[in-house]
């Protein structure tokens, strides 16, 4: 008896499935690669900074006592990167005797600000004789407002200290005078912002400060530290 033997072509369809799948599977891998890669590529590298945080009461004018009025906070460079301040936002959150935590972002594009009509700033500033006269701190250096002591101007450097600058104006660094009141000066309520940061210093009141790498999104400084004088 004669036998026909049928041919079924279609038994070669699982090998073609495996190859297609091989195939697609390495397309798809190359693509997030890519994809991936482009990403890393795309990311801002984070600085790299050690930063000592401090408070306390300076001295009045000569040099020769303590001013109560003239409370800061000192940010001192220690070691790292150097800090393009226009790409930094320093964000606070100080709690207050009560409990309440007051919130409040410094950047680039923050107010003006001083306790007095004569002169207006952007803190924390820099006191550098490189910088020219440091008595200029508060000074309007041209047309547009640029001064290249201001805080989102200078590029802090290794070894460099910037602060706040006299109560009243360290309370608004803090959130404890209204925006509205920074620039032009509100002298009432800049000496409320100073009275309330006076009850902070005397309880020791925390502060959370962050400065936020704005390109990156990440962190440079992350601490707190207590008010003191």
């Amino acid at each position: 008896m004669k036998k026909n033997y049928r041919l079924f072509e279609d038994a070669v369809s699982p090998v073609i499935g495996v190859l297609l799948m091989l195939v697609v599977t390495i397309i798809i891998a190359a693509v997030v690669s890519g994809f991936a890669g482009g990403l890393a590529g795309d990311t801002q590298k984070v600085p790299q900074a050690s930063i000592q945080v401090k408070t306390g009461y300076g001295t009045n004018y000569y040099g020769d006592a303590i001013d109560k009025n003239n409370f800061g906070i000192y940010f001192e460079h220690l070691s790292g990167d150097p800090l393009p301040t226009k790409d930094i936002e320093i964000i606070t959150y100080l709690t207050l005797p009560n409990g309440t935590v007051v919130t409040h972002k410094q950047n680039a594009n923050s107010p003006f600000q001083n306790e007095t009509t004569t002169g207006y700033t952007r803190v924390p500033f820099i006191r550098d004789q490189m910088l020219g006269n440091y008595y200029n701190t508060t000074a309007q250096i041209d047309a547009g407002g640029s001064n290249p002591c201001w805080f989102g101007v200078y590029t802090l450097m290794p070894g460099q200290v910037v602060r706040t600058y006299k109560k009243g104006v360290t309370a608004g660094f803090l959130g404890l005078v209204p925006e509205s009141s920074l620039y032009p000066v509100n002298a009432a309520d800049f000496a409320a912002g100073a009275d309330l940061l006076e009850q902070c210093i005397q309880q020791g009141s925390q502060v959370d400060i962050k400065w936020l790498h704005k390109p990156s999104g990440k962190y440079i400084l992350d601490t707190k530290i207590n008010l003191q004088g």
